[in-house]
């Protein structure tokens, strides 16, 4: 029996719920023991259903409970601030992508879990997600021979940047990148009604990627895939091989490609399931190629809650991350993907921006300067947070975690 460690979610809003689907469902790993929120209405209500014990002052949560492992699902400009009070109590992480917004603040991060040995890893959900595990399988398999192109349209990308499409872009391409080149245009929008002002425009941004392997990667994504503007907007993924290629996607048919007998062959992704307690529960993603190609759920025999808001590639993704955290913590595998993974990945939307700022000059891997994106992160934080995000990362936390704020 693996050794039940004690955990704490801090954050509950819509995405840590989404967590809860996954945390309930791993009780044989996990013992959930307490909330913390900074919205007392909101972690008292769900610590009430749940039966747990809800708090607001974080560093009373930590060392009340004295939690071996925290899930940080707080937003993203803080979570360098929740790390440095895990990791002065000990505690193991999870963190929700992305990492920090900047180099700076997710440095921060690991150096605070350096000094106190702690393990990270991060719910960047893109490569673990069952149909990405099964195209990885596939591209493995040789099943569209060696591997030429990665390329992205309109996939989603999250409130800072594509760190998201950065992620699968390495996990298909199966290499670092060396050099970006990005493009962007800014064009007027209608405002959408409930939704701030920022969206009276709208920035595309388009960028090409030279991976140190030789592969060719290109994206192109819009600022405003979040509302309702463009919301439905076809996106999808493709990674295009010498024998074939696989078209990927969350909304799309993942299907793969290629040529048999002198024609085109397709082979669409299949899904097996059951029925139990009310909900559909995949137990294996497939492709009916010659082998066949199969990615078993390996949490089918698990109460994950798969009616979850997100779906249930995405609580099937989170259970992975939890699980391959508890290994780091009990049986001394590195995180599967740890805070050095989550680092590229935003370095790589980081510099795409950059690139675009400066009219698609090219911008070499790894970055050297502090962009001008990121002293602007920076800055905001110290007009929204009253204070440096570094030298003044205690009274901050104090400030805005504590029960004795003002």
């Amino acid at each position: 029996m693996a050794r039940r460690l004690k955990l704490g979610l801090l954050g509950v809003g819509r995405r840590g719920k989404t967590h809860l689907s996954a945390i309930q469902g791993l009780a044989d790993l996990y013992e959930l023991v307490a909330l913390c929120d900074a919205n007392e209405a909101s972690v008292r209500a769900t610590g009430s259903r749940l039966g747990l014990k809800g708090y607001t002052d974080v560093e009373e949560f930590f060392s009340r409970e004295r939690l071996e492992v925290v899930d940080i699902v707080t937003p993203a400009e803080s979570h360098h601030l929740m790390a440095r009070v895990a990791a002065r109590h000990g505690a193991h992480m999870l963190i929700e992508t992305p990492l920090a917004p900047s180099r700076a603040m997710m440095d921060f991060i690991g150096e605070a879990a350096a000094r106190a040995g702690v393990e990270v890893e991060v719910a960047e959900n893109f490569r673990r997600h069952p149909e990405t595990r099964l195209n990885r399988k596939a591209l493995d398999a040789g099943v569209i021979g060696k591997v030429l192109r990665v390329t992205s349209f309109y996939e989603p990308i999250g409130q800072y940047g594509c760190y998201h499409l950065m992620s699968l872009l390495r996990f298909y391409a199966g290499a670092t990148v060396d050099e970006v080149r990005g493009f962007a245009r800014q064009f007027p929008v209608e405002r959408v009604e409930g939704y701030s002002s920022l969206f009276d425009t709208e920035t595309w941004t388009q960028a090409s990627l030279s991976f140190a392997n030789g592969v060719a990667g290109s994206c192109t994504y819009l600022s405003t895939w979040l509302t309702p503007l463009r919301q439905r907007h076809p996106h999808f993924t493709t990674v295009e091989g010498t024998a074939g290629f696989i078209a990927a996607g969350r909304r799309e048919a993942n299907t793969i490609y290629k040529v048999e007998h002198g024609a085109q062959a397709a082979y669409p992704m299949r899904t097996e399931g059951r029925r139990e307690a009310g909900q559909e529960i995949p137990t294996r993603f497939y492709y009916e190629t010659h082998p066949p190609l199969e990615y078993p759920n390996p949490f089918a025999a698990r109460p994950l809650n798969y009616a979850d808001d997100w779906g249930a590639a995405d609580v099937i993704a989170i259970a992975d991350a939890l699980t391959s955290l508890h290994q780091a913590v009990t049986g001394g595998r590195a995180p599967e993907y740890g805070s050095a993974d989550a680092r590229l990945d935003q370095e790589l939307s980081i510099a795409i921006g950059e690139s675009a700022r400066l009219q698609g000059q090219p911008v070499r891997l790894p970055l050297r300067e502090e962009t001008a994106w990121e002293r602007e992160q920076h800055e905001r934080f110290r007009a929204q947070w009253g204070g440096d995000p570094f030298k003044d990362a205690d009274r901050l936390i104090a400030a805005n975690f504590s029960d004795r704020r003002g």
